[in-house]
């Protein structure tokens, strides 16, 4: 795990040029993390939100893989999250799949709130995950999408 971490480590190039004999460019981890789910449940919506801020103008179905990155700072260490936005449809994701899951950090599975069907899905995405993980500390979420369509919502949950 120490030597995933370490390859995850990139070197932050500074723009405003280091003076000769300073110390080199602080270090800024990369974590990976992948959105999977069926096909329009949100899962571009939701990491052009995390990311941009704002929601898209209009969205269009992925192939393959979209990539989107944020970077925060957390106790002062530059921390950037790559977000990877995969297809939901298998005709799109079949020659890739494997390369999703290499160096991941955590996985976000997101179901349709509005559609049970995306939410009954979630075993398979779940074994996906199985086959293609190697270790099973890999954090897994779970994102109920479309919430604030409350009229349409399919799916109950409990509040405590």
């Amino acid at each position: 795990m120490a030597a995933e971490l370490e390859s995850s480590l990139e070197l932050s190039l500074s723009s405003s040029g280091a003076e000769p004999g300073a110390l080199p460019p602080a270090r800024s981890r990369i974590f990976k993390i992948i959105v999977i789910g069926d096909s329009n449940v949100g899962k571009t919506c939701l990491t052009y939100r995390f990311c941009a801020g704002r929601f898209p103008e209009r969205t269009e179905a992925t192939i393959g893989v979209d990539f989107r990155e944020r970077a925060v700072a957390i106790d002062g260490e530059r921390i950037k999250i790559q977000l990877w936005d995969t297809a939901g449809q298998e005709r799109f994701r079949k020659s890739m799949v494997q390369h999703y899951y290499r160096n991941v950090h955590a996985v976000v599975f997101v179901y349709d709130m509005t559609n049970i069907a995306s939410f009954h899905s979630l075993p398979s995405w779940i074994e996906e995950c199985k086959q293609h993980l190697l270790t099973n500390d890999i954090p897994r979420i779970l994102v109920g999408n479309k919430c604030d369509l409350r009229s349409a919502i399919q799916i109950m949950y409990i509040q405590h």
